[in-house]
Formats: C-alpha cells, sequence, structure tokens
C-alpha cells in the first residue's frame, strides 16, 4: 500500500479535549455543564445544584464503566465531563492501593506509604489508561472536559530576584504533565481583581483566560481571545463549531460552519469591556504606559497584557 495515497490536508474537524480548572465556587462545573449535549460523571458529588445529566461516580471502578458505556454509542450526549479530574485522581489512587495491597498481601493505607515519590510514579501509568478510555470516546464522536480545581503556588523565576503566585491544575506531580499535554485547551477561569490604592478588590465579575501568563496555565489551538467571559455559548462555537451534530463538529451531513465573522481582536476588545469601568481612562492609562499608541483601541491591546 501506498501510504503517500493517504495524506489528508487542510484543517481536520474531530471532538475536543478540554481542562476547565480554577479556584472553589468561580463557576467551573456550571460553565462546563452549558457546553454541548452533556453528561456529566460526578466524582465528589458536587453538581446537585446544576441542572445536567449527571452518573453518580463514587469509586473508579463506577468511572471506568460509564467511560465503557457511553464509548459504545446509543446515547444522545456529545460532551462527556468529568467534574472533577482531581477527585477522580483520588479514587484511582485508592483504587491503586486497595489492588497492590490485595497482590501483595501488604497494608499500606497511603500513596505515600510507598516510599519517596515512588507512589506517583507508579500511578502514572493508571492516568495513561484512563486518558486512552477517554481518547476512546472522543473516537466514538464525543468531546470530553475535564473540570479541576486549582491551587496556588510560590514561583520563583532564576532570573529575578523576587516570586509570585502562580495558579496551576490540582493534580500530582506526575499525573498534571500527562493531563495538560493531553489537552487541547486548558481555560483558567478566575475571579477579577481589581487595584485601587495599592490594594486589590475582588468581585462577583468572573473571566476565562485561555492563553498562558505569568500567574496561571492556559493554552488553545483555536485562535481564541485571552481573556473572555464565561460564555459557555460562545466557548462552544469557538472550540467546537457552530451547530454541533452528533460527532461534535459539524452537523451531520454538514460541512464545518464557518469562523465567526468578529476578529480575535474585536472579541478581545468585548472582553476587556466587560471588566473596565471606564474605558477612556484605561486607554489613557494604557497609551501613558507605552501599551498602545495614541488612536489605538482595546483590540489593539497585546494579548499577554490584556490577559492580565
Amino acid at each position: 500500500m501506498n501510504l503517500l495515497q493517504n495524506i489528508k490536508r487542510g484543517v481536520q474537524q474531530r471532538p475536543q479535549r478540554v481542562i476547565i480548572y480554577g479556584p472553589e465556587g468561580v463557576g467551573k462545573s456550571t460553565l462546563a455543564a452549558g457546553l454541548p449535549a452533556p453528561v456529566l460523571l460526578d466524582t465528589e458529588q458536587g453538581s446537585s445544584h446544576i441542572d445536567v445529566a449527571r452518573l453518580d461516580c463514587r469509586s473508579y471502578g463506577d468511572v471506568i464503566n460509564a467511560i465503557e458505556e457511553l464509548t459504545q454509542g446509543g446515547h444522545e450526549f456529545r460532551t462527556v465531563i468529568i467534574d472533577s479530574i482531581d477527585w477522580c485522581e483520588r479514587l484511582f489512587v485508592n483504587a491503586f492501593i486497595r489492588e497492590h495491597n490485595k497482590r501483595a498481601n501488604a497494608s499500606l493505607k497511603s500513596i505515600e506509604d510507598f516510599g519517596y515519590g515512588k507512589g506517583y510514579k507508579m500511578i502514572e501509568p493508571v492516568a495513561m489508561d484512563l486518558l486512552s478510555r477517554l481518547n476512546a470516546l472522543m473516537s466514538a464522536g464525543m468531546n470530553v472536559v475535564l473540570v479541576g480545581h486549582s491551587r496556588r503556588v510560590k514561583f520563583e523565576m532564576p532570573e529575578t530576584a523576587g516570586a509570585y503566585d502562580k495558579h496551576e491544575l490540582n493534580l500530582s506531580k506526575f499525573v498534571a504533565p500527562l493531563v495538560k499535554e493531553w489537552a487541547d485547551a486548558m481555560l483558567f477561569c478566575n475571579f477579577v481583581v481589581t487595584v485601587q490604592d495599592g490594594k486589590g478588590h475582588g468581585g462577583n465579575q468572573r473571566m476565562v483566560y485561555t492563553s498562558p501568563s505569568a500567574p496561571w496555565e492556559a493554552k488553545n489551538r483555536h485562535g481564541m481571545p485571552a481573556v473572555m467571559a464565561m460564555d459557555a455559548g460562545e466557548i462552544s462555537r469557538l472550540l467546537f463549531g457552530e451547530g454541533c451534530g452528533s460527532s461534535g463538529n459539524a452537523p451531520d451531513g454538514e460541512k464545518q460552519a464557518p469562523p465567526p465573522a468578529a476578529s480575535a481582536g474585536d472579541r478581545q476588545a468585548d472582553a476587556l469591556a466587560a471588566v473596565i469601568d471606564h474605558a477612556k481612562d484605561a486607554l489613557a492609562f494604557m497609551i501613558s504606559r507605552g501599551i498602545i499608541t495614541a488612536g489605538q483601541g482595546l483590540e489593539e491591546v497585546p494579548a499577554e497584557y490584556a490577559a492580565r
């Protein structure tokens, strides 16, 4: 067989692998539940306040059984949500310890009992198996969304004298890199903090950050604005395309909808306007700092600065 005959050109549409993470109470689960035709695998029994189809998963076996049944098809769901992935990690760690104790006739109670760092390395294949099963869901035409909690860690840059807090996905050190590499998009949700008189003030305004910055981890492969409102409809449009069909992309038998008319700059301007009380004052400040030049608008603010 001539392999060159199988070369494909152009953008290949497929279901997406998405991480939505952030601090407690920011609305991660609610955002995920607004994605196309969702079913939620509830590993921490924390979704009772949300109107969403759910499966109560109190053990890792429950999670695996749910994934296997959904992979077989014959249902209307197009997005599988694991809420949360950090609680799911606890479930498969506990299952791993029980299986190890059974095989070795041991009585270990914690992953730490394996020795310094050894236990965490031993669960890496378990995480890889879970990701393989989630890829099978994708092959069956379903988007996969992992909801996770964030933690704040002190991060020090070698070339600077200071340190700063950084938000990262709350998973163990060997599992976290696997999950982050696996994902097509990693969206960080957080409350907007404004600074007045040198002091930070929180509020009810919440935003989604889609690009990496010093204080958080994020990524996307869809040209999403660096910061945007927590709007499930708009996020679905950018991640999955408009008018999703059973494959999780274009409607059955139809081509993918064309890209939205609004440019990334326009979407960034809308997102910034949502969190800036006085746009003229903000523009004047950024011009004075050399961030933009006179005559430029919010859509021309550098993406990294806009995200901050």
